[in-house]
């Protein structure tokens, strides 16, 4: 009864090479702040050009991945311009929340086994 339960919750959650490189994207996201955006463009990169996803939970969460770097990445250069006129520093800031709460967000319902409920929405 165990080993079915137990095979049941790896074809759920997937092949183990898949979270492993999902969890890495994940690390980089949680990353892109303290390296000033060097591990969103990574991890972007990882996203678009790395092997394609095999199967429906790795699908959902490169979706995701995808667009919290893109928006983090953005956030980052329009940020840095708007430091001029005083606004970027909040701008940045705003956004450096947005990526925290984002990347621990799909890093949780990755760890569960769980789809991101909507990759495509921007909250």
């Amino acid at each position: 009864m165990s080993i079915r339960r137990e095979m049941s919750e790896f074809s759920r959650r997937g092949p183990i090479v898949d979270r492993i490189g999902l969890s890495a994207t994940y690390a980089l996201i949680l990353l892109t702040v303290p390296t000033f955006g060097v591990a969103a463009v990574i991890g972007l990169a990882a996203v678009l050009w790395g092997e394609p996803a095999k199967d429906d939970m790795a699908r959902n969460h490169r979706e995701f991945q995808k667009r919290t770097l893109l928006a983090a990445l953005v956030t980052i250069v329009v940020g840095a311009m708007l430091v001029i006129v005083n606004v970027g520093v909040f701008v940045l800031f705003i956004g450096l929340i947005w990526t925290l709460v984002r990347g621990m967000r799909g890093l949780r319902a990755l760890q569960h086994g769980r789809l991101i409920d909507n990759p495509q929405s921007w909250l």
